[in-house]
């Protein structure tokens, strides 16, 4: 019998965030929501193999919400470009389960200072055509998120593993 995989620190990512853009309802019930990444960074912990210190060039954030406002589902597509110049294309599906503070966030009233709990789950991609990071093709990766709302902004905090099967 084949053991259960396990999970290792890979990076830990901010992103900085506009506030979200409402399209409206869908034809199947979600609302949509676009939100603009404004910067961020990717940086990998220090026990990861591959060494990846990168910011963000662009990204946003597709957010379909489910009908019961439960849940948001996350559609992220960035790319991000690290200090020798490689580009990285990021991106990640995910949940947040809402709560009455992450609700203040969506809806604009949250006030400076406010962390929340690891309520976002993702599941990141990352493609490269650069041979130093064909690692991060390979790997699987998993991640926590949670939001901190600054005076003038709201960033987002991933702690993101990768599963280690071996």
């Amino acid at each position: 019998m084949a053991e259960f995989p396990t999970l290792k620190p890979a990076f830990t990512a901010l992103l900085n965030i506009a506030p979200g853009l409402p399209v409206g309802a869908l034809s199947g019930g979600q609302n949509l929501t676009w939100v603009n990444i404004l910067s961020g960074t990717l940086v990998s912990h220090p026990e990861y193999p591959v060494e990846v210190n990168a910011t963000l060039i662009s990204g946003a954030d597709w957010i379909h919400g489910d009908p019961s406002g439960a849940i948001q589902r996350l559609d992220v597509r960035s790319i991000f470009k690290t200090d020798d110049g490689a580009l990285l294309n990021f991106s990640y599906l995910g949940a947040i389960h809402m709560d009455q503070e992450i609700a203040s966030i969506f809806g604009g009233t949250a006030k400076a200072g406010l962390v929340t709990s690891w309520r976002g789950v993702t599941h990141k991609f990352i493609q490269t055509g650069t041979v130093k990071y064909k690692r991060l093709e390979n790997d699987i990766f998993v991640a926590v998120g949670r939001f901190h709302v600054k005076e003038d902004s709201v960033v987002v905090e991933y702690k993101i593993s990768y599963v280690d099967h071996e």
